[in-house]
């Protein structure tokens, strides 16, 4: 009959690594639900430019371009690259750090090879969602101040 037979509906975590696996990952879920909550409250302002001395759009549109570039080279700071290159470092630094703490943590189960897979797979996504959004808005800032600046001193009106 079906009902006769052994019911194993969970299995078991896989010793001393599954259950440190198990703990980290619900710690880890906590503290990015509490990053993405912090990440969406930004800390750059903006404004609505208009023009203030009768440029018409097209002048302005040119502006707008030519003083982004400006604030782009004033502070060595290109936002198309800079979330992309935070990733990398965040993916290689959080890879081999997890990788370290996951073999530490296989040592004593005898599985070394699989705890530092795990471990290099979970620091290395970790590392690559806190690095890369990190470097992204480091410099942000003082690259929009430049070009409110810029905007500024060719007469428009910057209002919040």
């Amino acid at each position: 009959m079906l009902g006769e037979g052994p019911a194993i509906v969970n299995p078991g975590t896989g010793g001393i690594l599954g259950v440190a696996m198990t703990t980290f990952t619900r710690g880890l879920s906590g503290f990015l639900t509490i990053l993405t909550l912090g990440a969406g409250c930004s800390q750059v302002p903006t404004y609505m430019v208009s023009p203030a001395k009768g440029q018409t759009p097209q002048q302005m549109d040119n502006d707008k371009f030519d003083c982004n570039l400006q604030a782009q080279k004033q502070t060595d700071y290109n936002p198309d690259k800079s979330l992309t290159n935070g990733a990398l470092v965040g993916l290689l630094a959080g890879g081999a750090l997890g990788a370290g703490l996951g073999a530490a943590a296989g040592v004593s189960a005898g599985i070394v090879g699989t705890g530092a897979s795990v471990g290099a797979i979970a620091g290395g996504g970790l590392g690559a969602t806190l690095a890369g959004p990190y470097l992204n808005d480091k410099d942000l800032n003082q690259t929009q101040r430049a070009y409110y600046a810029c905007l500024e001193t060719r007469g428009y009106t910057l209002t919040r």
